[in-house]
């Protein structure tokens, strides 16, 4: 492992944030080295050293009459991610939850040569049977709670 690894993390909700912030932590206990976190996140994942490129509220949208004028931002926001992701070269990527945005994310990514991790599963019985698929496809490791 590098000394001072970059993680690139994204959550998009509340939800996520927590996670995301307790992950961090977890990291930071177990690896015995200064891990660094960029990507999206919120207060509790700033609060463990997360440096944001934007604000996490941006991605918390829900609802159609609230997605559908957001579109153009969150298609922006996407292609800024995978610009900074390129740019970058983090030790991983973490996408949190949020399927909706992060898949999306992943999907943009290509072929880029760095471990995609999504963590919390999904429950399979809530999704369509199709989606395992696709998460195996765009993920390289799924960590579940």
């Amino acid at each position: 492992m590098e000394e001072n690894p970059l993680l690139f993390l994204v959550a998009g909700e509340p939800s996520g944030d927590q996670l995301g912030a307790g992950l961090m932590a977890a990291l930071r206990d177990i690896s015995g080295s200064h891990i660094r976190f960029v990507g999206i996140g919120g207060e509790q994942m700033a609060a463990q050293g997360l440096k944001s490129l934007f604000p996490m509220a941006e991605l918390s949208v829900m609802g159609l009459v609230e997605v559908l004028p957001r579109v153009p931002r969150l298609f922006r926001r996407i292609r800024q991610t995978v610009h900074m992701i390129r740019c970058l070269q983090p030790a991983a990527i973490v996408t949190i939850d949020s399927p909706g945005f992060t898949f999306r994310l992943v999907r943009r990514l290509g072929n880029i040569d760095v471990p995609r991790i999504h963590y919390v599963a999904p429950t399979v019985w809530a999704w369509k049977p199709g989606r395992a698929k696709i998460m195996a496809h765009l993920f390289d490791h799924l960590m579940v709670l």
